[in-house]
């Protein structure tokens, strides 16, 4: 629902704010007042092409922005999607300077053209001058049908488009498998000689870090020797002095003899005899590693070949060694894959036809439903055209067999129309009156109410050529709808001006040598004034005011009846 619309220096409106009821806001003014501006200015919010001309004569820029309440769960996907916070509110705003360039906000974060019309065409339905009509859009009249099946059709629907997606998906990986037979013999070449590769190389995790170690070792095995000899001389046999080890033993003698005067000297003598025997385990490690520890030229070639071969593979497969085994992992499945694929490929092709053969069922079904459907669809539409004024047109649903399945099935959807006897039929955007193409939205939108999710309808032609009771059955259609749907109407007919929840009157005057536009929200005397002037043109007389406040009071009559 539009709560606000805020506009500024848009064509001749200097400043404008107006609030919007739910159900049914006409707007009125006399011929040339501008009525249509705001329309526009909506078209403009909502993602239509416009260019600097509309910005007013002498300003920089032009601007419009709407707040919207939405409960629709298509608008807020797209919301949450684009990381869009909305709080069941949403905030359009669009500007143009003039050089021609557009500055568009969502809910205050700037965003592209595309994705206001992409949310736009769930929020709102223009009839006026074929633009943002959902109705002239083929490709949405089938949702227009399938909106209308039921219960029932949507769960098969949903069956059908499970069975389509695993089609899909199954003529995905049957075209991988029926590539180029040589371009696949190429690849199990390949694959083979790096399974070969990696398999000969009898990689272990961990490996590369150990050779690096004892390479090392090896490298430096001299250096390793004498630094360890000196230390064990050190620490443990000297024959120029007393060593660490045997000082340390004299010492622990000594305090053995006074330890049990004190606990303090006791725990020193503990002390003591810790570090004597950490250091006895130490003087055997080394006495160990320096007895073992020699230079192997032959050892460190093989260690250097060895590390060769790992950068090798490296270089070719992977960082370390635990990627080149995954590597090897996945490549011998994939090899396995392509040496069985003809057998798998004719799995696959079994699987496809029997899946095909069941879609093509499921597809009978719907293609069965919504025909049946569409005769329905069919009288119930001509029906509401002929209570609409037009008695002579002819509404057909023409299904045809697509080529090839889709989403939706196997039928292509169009919506015909034939307004007079003798016309042929025809597809809905060729129909040349604004005012027909509003009407047979009106019929649709009247028959397909409690499915259809656009909550808001904006009519700017509706009244066009039609009067009397016509008038009045397209006023109290409008009311129907507007149970459900929140709806804008510009109209020069006192029939259906007098049925709207809000009525807002347009006027144009000149201050200062220039032209305004003015919206009024008329309450009470001021709207059965503008009755009334609709009632009688350029004079206005009591009776016409007596008139015109008798019509509102029987519209307002007449809506309760409608709407309880």
């Amino acid at each position: 629902m539009l709560l606000k619309l805020r506009i500024k220096n848009f064509a001749l409106i200097d400043e404008l704010e107006l609030d919007f009821s739910g159900g049914f806001n006409v707007l009125t003014g006399e011929t040339g007042a501008g009525k249509s501006i705001l329309i526009d200015s909506v078209s403009f919010l909502v993602g239509e092409k416009f260019n600097r001309e509309i910005i007013r004569t002498g300003c920089d820029y032009a601007y419009v922005e709407g707040i919207f309440e939405i409960k629709n769960d298509k608008i807020n996907y797209l919301l949450r999607e684009s990381g869009i916070d909305n709080d069941d509110y949403l905030i359009l705003a669009r500007e143009i300077n003039q050089n021609n360039k557009s500055i568009l906000r969502v809910n205050g974060r700037t965003t592209s053209l595309s994705f206001i019309r992409e949310i736009s065409k769930y929020l709102i339905d223009i009839h006026g001058q074929h633009e943002h009509q959902s109705l002239l859009d083929e490709a949405k009249h089938i949702d227009i049908l399938d909106s209308f099946c039921g219960d029932a059709f949507k769960s098969i629907k949903i069956g059908y488009r499970e069975l389509f997606e695993k089609l899909k998906s199954i003529e995905k990986e049957i075209d991988r498998l029926t590539q180029d037979e040589q371009l696949r013999l190429r690849k199990i070449d390949l694959l083979k000689f790096q399974v070969q590769e990696i398999n000969d190389a009898q990689l272990k995790e961990g490996e590369e870090e150990e050779l690096i170690q004892r390479r090392d070792i090896l490298k430096n095995a001299e250096k390793i020797f004498s630094c360890l000899n000196l230390a064990y001389q050190k620490i443990y046999s000297s024959d120029d002095y007393e060593s660490a080890f045997d000082s340390i033993g004299s010492a622990m003698v000594s305090l053995e003899q006074i330890s049990q005067y004190d606990d303090k000297l006791n725990t020193i003598k503990m002390a003591i005899e810790e570090v004597y025997y950490k250091l006895e385990d130490a003087i055997e490690s080394i006495r160990e590693y320096k007895d073992k520890i020699e230079y192997n030229d032959e050892e460190l070639n093989e260690i250097e070949n060895r590390l060769d071969l790992i950068n090798n593979l490296k270089r070719k497969y992977g960082k370390d060694i635990k990627e080149i085994l995954n590597y090897y992992n996945n490549i011998s499945i994939e090899l396995e894959e392509l040496e069985k694929s003809d057998e798998k490929l004719e799995e696959l092709k079994k699987e496809y036809e029997n899946i095909l053969n069941e879609l093509n069922l499921v597809a009978y079904k719907i293609t069965n439903i919504r025909k049946e459907t569409g005769i329905k669809l069919k009288e119930k539409i001509e029906a509401e055209l002929k209570y609409l004024g037009m008695e002579k047109a002819v509404f057909e649903v023409d299904i045809t067999e697509k080529d090839k399945f889709d989403n939706n099935g196997k039928d292509e959807v169009r919506f015909l129309i034939s307004s007079n006897i003798g016309e042929p039929l025809k597809p809905l955007h060729k129909v040349a009156s604004g005012g027909e193409i509003s009407r047979i939205m009106l019929a649709i939108k009247s028959v397909v109410a409690d499915v259809d999710s656009i909550p808001i309808l904006i009519f700017d032609e509706i009244d066009t050529g039609i009067s009397g009771r016509t008038a009045q059955s397209v006023a109290e259609k409008m009311v129907l709808i507007s149970k459900k749907h929140q709806i804008l109407c510009v109209t020069h007919l006192p029939q259906i001006a007098s049925m709207g929840d809000k009525h807002f009157k347009i006027q144009k005057i000149v201050s200062d040598n220039k032209t305004i536009t003015l919206v009024s929200d008329l309450q009470n005397q001021d709207r059965i004034d503008e009755i009334a002037r609709m009632l009688g043109g350029a004079i206005v007389t009591e009776l016409t005011k007596t008139n015109a406040k008798e019509i509102l009071l029987l519209a307002e009559q007449l809506k309760n009846q409608i709407r309880h």
